[in-house]
This record gives C-alpha cells, structure tokens and sequence, in this order.
C-alpha cells in the first residue's frame, strides 16, 4: 500500500493562501472552516503564507475572522494599529490567477499558537509484510535497507522531519541511512528504538515485548509517550549525555524490551553471527529445551508439532538447521537426539523417544 504526498511550490502556496483570504473577506462557512484548519495544519508554509498575505488585505474584516477562528494571545498594540492604517493607504490590487505584491510591513501579532498545531507532511507511506517461510529485503527512498523474515508486518512513514517504522509482528533488521535531520525510529510494543545511522535487529518474543540487537552503531530506546520531549533524540543526535528520556544501547549490545531495557549484555562477533543467521537461511541453536526450538522453527512452517512424552519438552537440542527443511530435522532429531515422528495429518507431526 503505496500513499505519496506531493509538496506543493511556494507559487502555489501563494495562490492558495489567496483563495483563501478572498474566501474569508465574503465569510466562511462551517465546512470551510474546517477546511481552512486542515490546510494550515498539512504545513508550517501554508500558516506563514497565510498570515503574511492576510495582513496585507486592504481592511481588518480578513484579520478579524482569523482571530475568531485562531484567537491571539495579545491585543494588537497602538504601534500595531498605526502601522496597520500604513497597510490600508498602500492598496494593492489583486491580478488574476491572485499574484502577491508583498509589502515589507506586517502586523505585530503573536501567531506562534499557528505554530504548535504544526503536523508533519507525509510524503511516504507503505506497508511490507512476508508469509510464513518468506524473507524479502526492500530499500526505502533515503537509502535505509530492511531484511523482513518469515510472518512479519511492518509499516513505513515518512514525514519531512522524521522516518517511522511500526513493527507489527515478526522480526526484521534495520540497515538505517544516515540523516541527522530526520531520526530513524522503530516502533514496537511499549517502546521505540531510535537511530540516526546504525544498524539493529528487532524482534517480538511475545505481546508488547521483542528483543533487540545492536549490530551497529547506537541506538535510543525509550517508552513511547505522546508527551515525552525530543530532547532524548536530540541528545543521540550532538552525542551529548542522555538524562532521562531513554537508555542508549550500542552496537554488540542486546537486550529484551518490554517498557524497561532487561537481561541486557554484550555479545562476541560470533553471537550476532548465529543471532543473524536467519538472513543466510539457516537457524542457530546452542542448546534451548526442545519446545523452544520446536516453537522458533514453527516461525518459518504452517506445519505444527507436538510432544507426546513430556519428558521430551526439556531435551537440549544444539545444532544448526536450514529454515523450512522440515525432513533434515526430523532426521537429526532422529539420529543425533533420538527423538521418533509420526504424521497423523499434513500440518501434524507427532514426536516421541525413540523405542
């Protein structure tokens, strides 16, 4: 799902910005007003121009409707009101097609409220997902490279002023382009990772949790909160000390995340080797119980497995094992592990000890 927006040129910001004057001199109605908000929240350009081409308006009524629909925070002041009058003698007429003559004398109004209701401009979104046993790698427009595995769905957007990645299900691996002007952040569960330009594999274990691992570079991970400031970001971006808006991890770090940063430690080489394996196809195990394999293997498989000896549910399995090839580990489990399977049904593979 592919949804672009294009930006809009400074003339045709010009000739909107007029429209809209000339709408609001003859008087708006409730669904224009709605439409004016709208139009000043897609871009802080639209609010500059707006405000710009309102007070050159040859009299107060434009200004008056825009202080009801956006109220000021002062009065204009008697300097204000004189320079105003200036603004009323030096008329300028409107051409067709409604070409600004803009004149270097404003009012000295406090717009900034204009201002904090500034929304980002999107200018890219998209969603990926991968079916069970699938991996894909896509490249995003700024370069940034992701390495989907089996059964997971992510979605992108892009605004002017930041990249955002939301991990839905699954795991993937971030291969993040390096643009301080716009934060690369992955959000998942609880928490987000941010990075400017690093590289890092996430996750999900389970609801609201994932493990995260640095392969390089650094990483902000905090709580996501709409009220939280940018500063924790700001902070990774001049590499000044973070206070309290997150936990900085680096590469060769890992660490499971869920609302804290817990179990975290280092990592050799050789560990982020077999923690990536997946992108060369194969899977790593270094001795879990069994039903942890069986469940990590049932990642990559419709094909369901189960226990029938209890026994079996701690059995150490170590080994390496290519993704999807089912008949290869039943025959290790088999000769290496002695471990039998029987198939009562295409999708069930029943395991038991052997004799």
């Amino acid at each position: 799902m592919n949804n672009i927006s294009q930006f809009s040129s400074k003339d045709e910001i010009h000739q909107q910005a007029c429209e809209w004057v000339s709408r609001i001199d003859r008087g708006l109605s409730s669904v224009e007003k709605q439409e004016l908000q709208h139009w000043t929240a897609l871009s802080s350009s639209h609010r500059k121009v707006l405000i710009q081409t309102a007070q050159l308006w040859d009299d107060m009524s434009v200004m008056n409707e825009l202080s009801g629909l956006f109220p000021l925070r002062e009065a204009p002041t008697p300097q204000a009101s004189r320079l105003h009058k200036l603004v009323k003698h030096a008329r300028w007429s409107i051409a067709a097609g409604f070409t600004l003559m803009m004149l270097g004398v404003g009012m000295m109004m406090d717009w900034s409220w204009i201002e904090s209701q500034s929304q980002p401009v999107i200018v890219h979104q998209q969603q990926v997902e991968t079916a069970i046993g699938e991996q894909k790698n896509i490249t995003l427009s700024d370069g940034s490279i992701i390495h989907l595995n089996t059964d997971t769905v992510l979605a992108v957007t892009y605004t002017d002023s930041k990249r955002s990645i939301d991990l839905i299900k699954g795991e993937a691996h971030f291969t993040v382009a390096h643009d301080k002007q716009r934060p690369f952040s992955v959000n998942a569960g609880q928490n987000s990772v941010t990075a400017v330009g690093t590289a890092f594999n996430m996750q999900y274990v389970e609801n609201e949790a994932f493990e995260l691992v640095v392969t390089e570079g650094r990483v902000l991970v905090k709580q996501n909160d709409a009220s939280a400031s940018q500063s924790g970001v700001q902070s990774l971006i001049t590499k000044k000390p973070v206070a309290t808006e997150g936990l900085l991890m680096f590469s060769g770090e890992k660490a499971m995340v869920q609302g804290d940063v817990k179990q975290k430690h280092n990592l050799t080489e050789n560990d982020i080797d077999e923690d990536l394996a997946w992108q060369q196809g194969m899977i790593v195990f270094k001795g879990e119980p069994l039903y942890k394999v069986l469940q990590e293997i049932g990642r990559y498989t419709p094909i369901q497995f189960k226990l029938l000896s209890e026994d079996l549910k701690e059995r150490r399995v170590a080994g390496f094992f290519k993704v999807g090839d089912i008949d290869g580990l039943l025959f290790a489990l088999k000769n290496s592990f002695q471990i039998e399977h029987s198939q009562e049904l295409d999708k069930v593979i029943e395991l038991r000890t052997a004799g």
